[in-house]
């Protein structure tokens, strides 16, 4: 069942995992994301990319620079929406407009799938602030709205 485009974007909040095809990686196959973000200002969103591939080359690139705390672990379960064991890389983001996931919505090219836990997400944010291939700007970002998790 589709529902209203504007209950869906109302929806839109951190901890939240979507599941779809994004034209900023290198592969069309979809993949699941996670808001970190939900920057009202600007109405931007930042998420992180999660895989379930062991072999996945992030995940060797991570483990080789001993960054193993950029790279996180979510065993499935029902609240989360993930089919298997996921891995974020806490190395990278992804910036979306919310009119970038209004438009995906309309086309029913992206799905709700679950929230992660308050713990997943405070590792997740510490992983990016570790990160040295994260920009200033999103750490100050997380700094500001985060506050609470980093004390």
């Amino acid at each position: 069942m589709i529902l209203p485009v504007k209950y869906f974007l109302n929806n839109i909040n951190i901890r939240k995992v979507y599941h779809f095809s994004s034209d900023k990686l290198s592969t069309q196959i979809p993949h699941y994301f996670i808001c970190i973000l939900c920057c009202t200002n600007d109405e931007k969103l930042i998420l992180v990319c999660c895989t379930s591939d062991k072999n996945d080359k992030r995940k060797r690139r991570i483990e080789k620079l001993g960054l193993e705390n950029t790279l996180i672990w979510i065993k499935p379960d029902d609240k989360n929406g993930f089919s298997k064991d996921t891995y974020v890389d806490c190395n990278t983001f992804f910036e979306y407009s919310v009119d970038e996931f209004k438009i995906m919505y309309q086309r029913n090219l992206i799905e709700y799938k679950g929230e992660i836990s308050e713990s997943h997400l405070k590792q997740i944010i510490k992983g990016m602030l570790e990160s040295p291939d994260i920009q200033e700007y999103i750490k100050t970002k997380i700094k500001q709205h985060f506050t609470d998790i980093l004390q």
